[in-house]
Formats: structure tokens, sequence, C-alpha cells
């Protein structure tokens, strides 16, 4: 960029996310050429992301992130962007233009007197295109939540089961973030299989303090899940949400087993009565939390806890459940 300037080109700079590349960025970011000779794209960090947005995000990493920005026609150069704002980018490159998508009003952007104060204007270049990947996560979620019309309506459900994740349905490896780890424990796809067929729906709450504690990420915990997830494809099982607790033990969050918050979000969210919930785990904080919210608790292992019953295997744990039922 130093060398564009030198030749009298005019820079251009813009940044953003670009989480979900859709054409109201490929659109911007052809104008912005257009009104420049160079243009230079600073793609915010995975860690800016995660502070700005959500916890949850970016979907795609930064490398991939950058990498499809970069192929674009109209980008000549792509940068990190790690600070949630880029005053220090802007004041290190002194572009000609700093440019902003989408209804900011120039006056509004942070960063804007600085530029203006070395000699380089804002532009700010508004969309045509109705789209954001904010507009088409709730389309995908839309999408997922309807199911098609040929399709058999789906049975009442008998009841819902509440699995603990570690020790439970997975080999406990202490702060698990390799997906090669995930072993089932024994009899798991079976007992599920059994439990989804009796019409139980199913449901992950797991404490990830590991997350908390900075020995694993949020993006490494799903990418457990998911191995997990495919283990069960042989058993035909589907998980139908996770609820996980990220937080240390220090936190004194609510979410956190012992206590029922997990238990009782899932409770909400599947608007299920406690007395059709079963919490399935092998500590005694699954019990416990169970027990609070209500509902009837099995335990696997030798821990000693209060619970409604004590399983000698996962598959055992899945025939009391349909006889509770029965």
């Amino acid at each position: 960029m130093d060398a564009a300037r030198t030749a009298g080109l005019r820079v251009g700079f813009t940044c953003g996310s670009f989480d979900l590349l859709h054409p109201g960025h490929a659109q911007y970011l052809a104008k912005a050429r257009a009104a420049c000779d160079r243009l230079l794209v600073a793609v915010n960090s995975d860690d800016s992301v995660r502070r700005y947005k959500s916890p949850l995000r970016p979907i795609n990493p930064e490398r991939e992130r950058m990498y499809l920005v970069a192929a674009l026609a109209s980008v000549d150069a792509v940068t990190i962007l790690d600070d949630d704002r880029p005053l220090n980018l802007l004041l290190r490159w002194k572009p000609d233009l700093y440019i902003k998508g989408g209804d900011y009003q120039g006056t509004s952007l942070r960063s804007g007197a600085a530029v203006e104060a070395y000699g380089g204007r804002v532009l700010v270049i508004p969309s045509d295109f109705n789209t954001s990947t904010s507009a088409t996560l709730s389309r995908i979620s839309a999408l997922l939540a309807h199911e098609t019309p040929d399709r058999s309506p789906a049975p009442p459900r008998r009841g819902l089961v509440l699995l603990d994740r570690d020790g439970t349905l997975i080999r406990d490896i202490p702060f698990l973030t390799d997906p090669a780890g995930v072993e089932l424990m024994p009899g798991v796809g079976e007992g599920l299989a059994a439990l989804q067929d009796a019409g139980f729906a199913l449901a992950i709450v797991t404490n990830q303090q590991g997350i908390g504690l900075g020995y694993g990420t949020t993006r490494q915990m799903i990418a457990v899940n998911q191995q997990l997830f495919r283990a069960l494809g042989p058993y035909g099982v589907r998980i139908a949400k996770v609820y996980y607790c990220p937080h240390t033990a220090a936190d004194g969050c609510d979410c956190r087993k012992p206590r029922a918050g997990i238990v009782s979000r899932a409770l909400r969210d599947f608007q299920m009565e406690s007395a059709r919930t079963f919490v399935v785990g092998d500590l005694p904080g699954d019990a416990e939390a169970g027990r609070a919210a209500g509902c009837r608790t099995i335990l696997l292992g030798s821990a000693p806890a209060d619970c409604d019953y004590r399983a000698q295997s996962f598959p055992d744990a899945a025939r009391w459940i349909l006889a509770q039922q029965g």
C-alpha cells in the first residue's frame, strides 16, 4: 500500500467480519473498489468477533474468511483486525478513504474524526441488498424448524431425557478438546436408540468449565460434540439440543450443575413437565441439578449421591426410564 501511495494511487480501507459472504458484501466491496485505486480490507479476528457479536461466532474461522475476501476481484489486499475498532490500522496505513457499508452515518463512525484529522475522507456505501449474516442464520434456522409437507406428523413426545456428556455418553477425558478422543461409553448408542424409538426427546446438559479456565474454546467443544453426533449416527440417534455451562466453579452462575438452571432452561425450551423428564449422569452434581428441577435422576457408576435409580450400565438406565413411563 505504501508503493501504491508513492505512485499517486488512491488507497481505500474497510473492515468487517465477513462471516458468511453474501451479495451485500460483494456489492459493497465492488463499490468501495470503484471509489479508489487500491482497496485494503481488514477482516475481524475470531477473538474480536466473539467479543462484539457472540461467544458462538464466527461461524467460519478467520483464515477461511480472509481467503474468501481475498479471492474477490475488488479486493487488492487483506489484513487481520484484532482490535474492536480499526483505529490503530487506520493510523498505521493512513488510507485516503475510510469506507463502511450499510446504514451508517459518516459522523457516527468513531474513527472517522481521526481519519479526517490526517486528511483522509469517510465514505459510507449503502447496500441495495437486504441481506446480512444474521438474516441468513435466521433463515437457515427457520428452514430447519419446518418439516417437509410429505412427511408423516411426528408422534407426541413421551418425555425428555437430559444427558450429561463426559463420563455418561463418552469416556471422561479432562478438558477434552480433540474430537479424536471421543469414545462412546458401552451401550450408549443402543440405549439412546431405545429411548428415541419410544418417543423420548434427547438433549445434553454439560458443564464445560475448561472454556472458562482457558483449556479449550467453544469452537473446540462444538467439534467434540460433532464427533459425538457422528458416533451416534449408525444408531439413528439425534440429539435435539446441547446445553452447556462454560463458567468455572468460582463464577457462581446458575447454569453450572449442581444448580438447576441448565435443566430448568431445557424444560422451558421443550415445554416439558419435570415429571416426564429424566436426568442421567455419573456425578452427584448431575443428580442434584435434576432433583432441584423436580426431575427423576439416574446415576451411572459408584459415586455416592441421592438419586432415583443407580444404573449398572447405560442400557440399564434406559430400561429403567422406559419402565417408569410404561
